[in-house]
């Protein structure tokens, strides 16, 4: 079906990566680490009780793509040659405070959950359609993190970049407002029941935030 107006509020990113002052090692040498470093060895870490951490493959290709973010010097290292212990001990810390959450505490903490989901809900959920409101399929960017894929796919443990307003296309209608953000591109695609779009780092393909089908 073709639309004819459309406004809605872009999507929502995930939470920027909050510092935990992870400290690591490279063959002995102690190494500062940037906050997107940081976050790579944080999202190793909390693999590091699951198969994929023993996984070759995995350690190899998620080591490739640490190393490019380091000096020269440190371009060739290899999987043994990090030393996470520090990044392992802040992640079993982390699991420890949670189990040791009272049920009270849980519970207040599910409820904060669900009033920040609803709202927004609210700001991403629902568009503007033709002068009607509509569901949003889904409204969030995929988190940076670890890619696993399914099987032995051959580019487990690459790392999946944090998706930013540049690196996304919004369709929109030609006099809605724009929302706020430094997007890469703005489209009126009115064929079309695609929210935004954007290509994948790693397998190249292209995501889109689609309308709900309820919407059609």
């Amino acid at each position: 079906m073709k639309w004819k107006t459309l406004q809605h509020n872009g999507i929502l990113f995930p939470p920027a990566y909050e510092a935990h002052g992870i400290k690591i090692k490279i063959k002995g040498e102690s190494v500062d680490l940037d906050l997107s470093q940081e976050e790579m060895i944080y999202q190793w870490a909390k693999k590091k009780d699951t198969p994929y951490a023993q996984d070759k493959v995995f350690q190899k290709n998620f080591t490739e793509d640490f190393a490019k973010t380091l000096s020269p010097k440190f371009k060739n290292i290899s999987y043994q040659d990090i030393d996470f212990s520090h990044a392992y001990k802040i992640v079993d810390k982390e699991k420890d405070l949670r189990e040791m959450m009272t049920k009270e505490e849980k519970k207040a903490l599910a409820i904060k959950r669900k009033e920040l989901r609803e709202k927004l809900v609210q700001k991403y959920g629902k568009a503007i359609m033709d002068g009607k409101e509509v569901d949003v399929a889904n409204y969030m960017a995929e988190p940076p993190g670890i890619f696993i894929g399914r099987g032995d796919h051959p580019l487990r443990g690459r790392w999946k970049p944090r998706v930013t307003a540049k690196d996304v296309t919004l369709n929109l209608g030609k006099e809605a407002k724009i929302p706020e953000g430094n997007w890469g591109k703005i489209v009126h695609d009115n064929d079309s029941m695609w929210l935004a779009g954007w290509t994948d780092y790693l397998t190249e393909k292209r995501k889109y935030v689609w309308l709900a089908d309820t919407a059609g």
